[in-house]
């Protein structure tokens, strides 16, 4: 994995850099299920949070089905939904989200300004 050399320089690093190669490693055996999900936590600590969100982008077929698994499990799928929605919506942008679920998200017009102003600093940068 090309991000290990850099989290390694970290100290604390094992329990995230095994949680992730653990995601990455479970979404490489398909097809996705509940199962595996279950299997990498219930998403209360952080380094589960971000292993579900991870594997759900990895392993499913589509944007719904991935944000769909990562919140149907038993655990913390609030914050597991915000790391799987936050990794499709960096990879795909908003026209890559589902256009009727994005529609109903509360406060989007706000957040389209504040997105906006975002991409203008990075550019400037």
């Amino acid at each position: 994995m090309h991000g290990r050399h850099g989290m390694a320089r970290h100290p604390g690093h094992e329990e995230t850099m095994s949680a992730l190669e653990q995601a990455v490693d479970l979404a490489a055996g398909k097809p996705p299920t509940p199962q595996k999900v279950e299997s990498l936590g219930a998403g209360w600590v952080a380094e589960q949070a971000l292993a579900v969100g991870v594997y759900s982008a990895l392993a499913a077929g589509s944007v719904e089905q991935a944000l769909l698994l990562s919140v149907n499990h038993s655990g913390d799928s609030d914050s597991t939904g915000s790391v799987c929605g936050n990794l499709l919506g960096a990879l795909h942008g908003d026209v890559g989200l589902p256009h009727a679920w994005v529609r109903q998200v509360e406060g989007r017009a706000r957040i389209a300004v504040l997105a906006d102003d975002l991409a203008a600093e990075g550019v400037r940068a």
